[in-house]
């Protein structure tokens, strides 16, 4: 009863252990989720920028599976090149060493119980401050914190004083001791298979300085489980990487690749290399006395975790190019690799693991949707003034399959923000969300527009051509309408990298959209009355054609409206953003720009 009793309790701090790990990253994520995708950028510079980034990133977030599912996003995406995402990649395993330093400076020196509830008490409490929403995102961080270590306390404690002198224990253990390459592989596959069912190597690796601090297992035998959680922990990003690009899944490849090849050197010189790590750090690991023990091995475990990461990168960074092309020959590249314009391209893996970087992919999915708008109008004006009748079609038939496309990328997003919505986000973040789903709305019925003058252009091209006064006119104002379609995809892209000068120029830029919307207005009425001035000179014209010429500008003019409301829904999530970063201004509805 009392080892069923003891087995429970260890479970019931494994699983406190993992939320708590969860929530700290949670937190963390929505402290500074949004600088994660800037500090990412500096990946694009070289491998080594890249593997410094990846370590940071790792190391702040604490989790290693949040960086590289997020990698697999952006590879997917193309924000980052497959060089560029095995550098990240490669720094991720350097980054999640910290947790194992975290563990053992805090979790056996320490007595965890004088800190742990008083951390969760500040945090938990901290959560309903109601002015200063970071201090809130900080206290959810630290309820995160302080459960981490509740659960690795109850695991110190579920497991007996005398349970590791025990002959039988002692016996079972010997029997899987490194001591031979046999031994050694099934060590590493309990490893890998451990931190396939928890998905955290973090718990694992927990787990494996629990024992070890209590004298279960020794100090070859936790290296050799380490070298499995190593493994394991990419796992992850395969997953994420199911139904992506196909350089999505090369870089999900080359994180398994990568691993894979590090065991493998490191397990042919296994007992030089924990011989090395002795060497590197004070004390023996192989001491019977417990509080030495506690002392000393959770650090030679720490240090072998850390020096396998760092030594596997710098060995790695230079063959880079060599493991590319290695993934490239597993998963070769086809002719039209991965070129669905229906298909969502920078959601198409599973953030689910990181909600609040999600919504930055949403944002560049719906600035490439308002893209097909912009391309749809540039085709229209081509399509009002085309002699060539092949030519012609041929720009209708594009302007209808990008409406199309407007319509399933519209609904797909929408699918996916409403579960997001439904997920752990800041109240900021939803927000953003609802803000979102308007946003797209107005792009869809931009779209509509835009394919209703392409059906009336087609009805009235060879039966009923408009008069050449008709066809300059018409020209006019689908140049000034691409032209507000272009500033306002402008302003869609630069609130993916907002600057200060971005905030700045908020207004400016709301006003120049109003001034933009208002000559669109006020060319349709004078080409409006241009027209009729022309027909009572004498032009000829049939009923339907001149409904035809003013449903084709009373669309070029709605295209207009819809772009208002985007820029009025953007510029409002970016006055928002400009109170959430403040952590000096107290949360309120944020002000949108003065409207005309």
């Amino acid at each position: 009863m009392s080892t069923l009793l003891n087995t429970l309790n260890l479970l019931g701090g494994l699983a406190i252990f993992l939320f708590g790990m969860k929530i700290m990253s949670d937190g963390l994520q929505k402290v500074s989720g949004e600088k994660m995708r800037q500090l990412l950028g500096i990946a694009t510079t070289n491998r080594f920028a890249a593997t410094a980034c990846g370590a940071l990133v790792t190391s702040i977030i604490q989790s290693s599976s949040a960086t590289t599912v997020m990698v697999v996003g952006f590879a997917s995406a193309g924000l980052l090149t497959l060089h560029q995402s095995l550098g990240v990649i490669f720094g991720a395993n350097i980054g999640t060493t910290m947790t194992a330093w975290i563990v053992s400076l805090f979790g056996f020196k320490m007595q965890i119980s004088l800190f742990a509830l008083p951390v969760i008490a500040v945090g938990f409490f901290a959560q309903f401050i109601p002015r200063f929403i970071v201090v809130r995102r900080i206290g959810e961080t630290m309820v995160g914190f302080g459960l981490l270590f509740l659960g690795l306390d109850i695991m110190k404690n579920a497991i007996p004083a005398d349970f590791a002198q025990n002959p039988q224990v002692v016996a079972w253990i010997s029997r899987f001791q490194p001591n031979n390459l046999f031994n050694l592989l099934i060590l590493i596959f309990s490893g890998t298979i451990l931190t396939v069912i928890l998905q955290s190597s973090s718990a694992v690796m927990a787990m494996t300085l629990t024992c070890a601090a209590a004298g279960i297992i020794d100090f070859p035998t936790s290296c050799a489980l380490v070298l499995g959680e190593n493994i394991g922990t990419t796992v992850t990003a395969n997953l994420a990487a199911i139904g992506a690009s196909k350089n999505a899944r090369r870089a999900a490849l080359g994180h398994f690749l990568f691993n894979v090849i590090g065991v493998f050197w490191v397990a042919c010189i296994f007992k030089h290399f924990v011989h090395f790590v002795d060497w590197l750090v004070p004390g023996s690991p192989y001491t019977k006395e417990t509080e030495v023990l506690t002392a000393v091995l959770p650090y030679h475990i720490s240090a072998f975790h850390t020096t396998f990461n760092v030594l596997n990168t710098m060995l790695m960074l230079p063959l880079i190019n060599q493991l590319a092309k290695l993934t490239y020959l597993i998963i070769p590249k086809s002719k039209r690799e991965d070129k669905k314009e229906h298909e969502l391209i920078y959601l198409s893996t599973r953030f689910t693991q990181t909600p609040e970087l999600a919504l930055i992919a949403v944002r560049k999915e719906v600035e490439r949707m308002m893209s097909f708008v912009t391309k749809m109008t540039d085709k229209l004006i081509h399509a009002v003034k085309v002699d060539d009748e092949k030519m012609f079609q041929r720009l209708i038939d594009d302007v209808k399959e990008a409406e199309k496309t407007t319509d399933v990328l519209e609904h797909k997003i929408n699918l996916y923000l409403t579960s997001l919505s439904h997920g752990n986000l800041s109240r900021h973040a939803v927000a953003q969300a609802f803000s979102l789903f308007d946003v797209l709305n107005s792009i869809e019925r931009m779209g509509d527009c835009g394919e209703k003058i392409a059906r009336i252009l087609e009805k009235f091209h060879t039966k009923q051509p408009f008069a050449q006064a008709d066809v300059n006119d018409l020209e006019i104002i689908a140049k000034l309408t691409k032209e507000i379609t272009k500033r306002t995809r402008r302003v869609l892209v630069d609130f993916q990298q907002p600057t200060r000068q971005w905030h700045d120029q908020a207004e400016r830029t709301f006003a120049e959209a109003i001034h933009d919307e208002e000559q669109l207005n006020a060319l349709r009425k004078r080409l409006l009355r241009d027209r009729r001035e022309r027909i009572n000179a004498g032009q000829e014209a049939s009923p339907d054609s001149i409904t035809a010429y003013a449903d084709i500008l009373n669309n070029f003019e709605r295209i207009g409206d819809y772009a208002m409301r985007v820029n009025e829904n953007i510029l409002g999530m970016r006055a928002e953003e400009r109170v959430y970063h403040n952590p000096m201004v107290e949360q309120q509805e944020p002000a949108l720009p003065p409207q005309a």
